[in-house]
């Protein structure tokens, strides 16, 4: 039976699950070469965490700009409205095979949120 997401566990699992699609993704993969690294990966699995666990839990851990990050990243490689949607249904795939729940629908809302945020930026640079 699926359970919801209750810490930092979860969300690593839920993170690990996500970057074995996006690695597998025809389409996003280009954009996650890096991780194949497993030192590269782990740390950023690490940055993950601590960002999801301040957006659901208000940990308050994590101090980077996420929107700056990616920016960083559409400049040299843009990221479209379908590499989005994609990496979404990716991200809602990882969460829902494992979890269900009040959290894990949060998490999945709050995904959302900045996943629809990204879009209106990134086409404004455009």
């Amino acid at each position: 039976m699926k359970r919801d997401v209750e810490g930092r566990d979860e969300l690593h699992q839920i993170l690990r699950d996500l970057y074995e699609l996006l690695m597998d993704d025809e389409n996003l993969s280009p954009f996650f070469k890096k991780f194949r690294d497993q030192q590269v990966l782990t740390q950023h699995l690490h940055d993950l965490v601590e960002f999801w666990d301040g957006a659901l839990f208000y940990s308050g851990n994590y101090g980077k700009n996420v929107m700056d990050i990616h920016r960083k990243i559409h400049l040299t490689r843009p990221i479209s409205n379908l590499h989005v949607d994609s990496w979404i249904n990716l991200f809602e795939a990882a969460v829902d095979s494992n979890f269900t729940g009040e959290v894990a629908d949060t998490l999945k809302n709050r995904a959302r949120s900045i996943a629809t945020v990204m879009k209106i930026k990134f086409s404004q640079e455009n």
